[in-house]
């Protein structure tokens, strides 16, 4: 049965689970090193510090997992994330929202492809529990050490890309904070396979200026529940 629950509830999921579509496996670990520092230009906006609940609540996250029998959950392994895996869904439908993907998902329309979060605009959707490995990477070091969000690219009617992809920053630094992930550890589908994902950050397929803006906007507000203080 798919479950629902509130914010409250998923915050309380952050805190005890210790635990895209996206490429198929394959490839080795050597990408576990942690990767070179993203150089960006900190975001010189006033620091507002909240608590980490907080800023979970302003990314408005849903929790609708996916059933237990479901195809895409069998194999899956305990997850212990020291990455968290940046995609984006490369779906323009008008309808391609975080929760329509959430709906395909859990009503097997993806093939062996699952992630933990789904970013829009207007929200988030949890898909799979933080304690799950998911199949989103490309690679089983990426599945099996990273948390994977997909970022929706539906182009409806003043759908705003920017706003997505400032969710996705929160969301990214409630799980750094979470889970002791540091900033150089915030990687793109990229970084895994090579693949152009999230293609809307990527600069002629690589990380590049876009990238590092993503990184900046993680480091602000992952200093806004921090004390003002960074982890890169």
């Amino acid at each position: 049965m798919i479950r629902f629950a509130s914010i409250a509830a998923l915050f309380l999921l952050l805190l005890v689970a210790a635990g895209g579509s996206g490429c198929q496996q394959g490839g080795g670990n050597r990408y576990l090193r942690t990767p070179a520092a993203v150089r960006f230009k900190p975001v010189r906006s006033p620091i507002m510090l909240r608590s980490v609940s907080r800023l979970a609540r302003e990314v408005n996250i849903k929790v609708r997992i996916m059933p237990s029998n479901s195809p895409q959950r069998r194999g899956s392994r305990r997850l212990r994330p020291s990455f968290i895996t940046i995609h984006s869904t490369a779906n323009h439908s008008s309808t391609s929202t975080a929760m329509q993907h959430s709906r395909a998902l859990c009503g097997g329309a993806f093939t062996n492809r699952s992630w933990h979060f789904t970013v829009d605009q207007f929200m988030c959707v949890q898909n799979l529990p933080l304690k799950e490995t998911g199949w989103h990477a490309g690679t089983p070091a990426g599945n099996h050490n990273s948390i994977g969000i997909e970022m929706c690219e539906c182009e409806n009617r003043g759908h705003n890309h920017f706003r997505t992809w400032d969710r996705a920053a929160k969301l990214t630094a409630v799980l750094m904070k979470r889970y002791g992930i540091n900033l150089r550890r915030v990687v793109p589908h990229y970084h895994w396979t090579r693949k152009n994902c999230p293609m809307p950050l990527l600069t002629n397929g690589k990380p590049g200026p876009k990238w590092a803006w993503f990184h900046s906007r993680v480091d602000y507000y992952f200093r806004c529940i921090n004390n003002g203080k960074s982890f890169r």
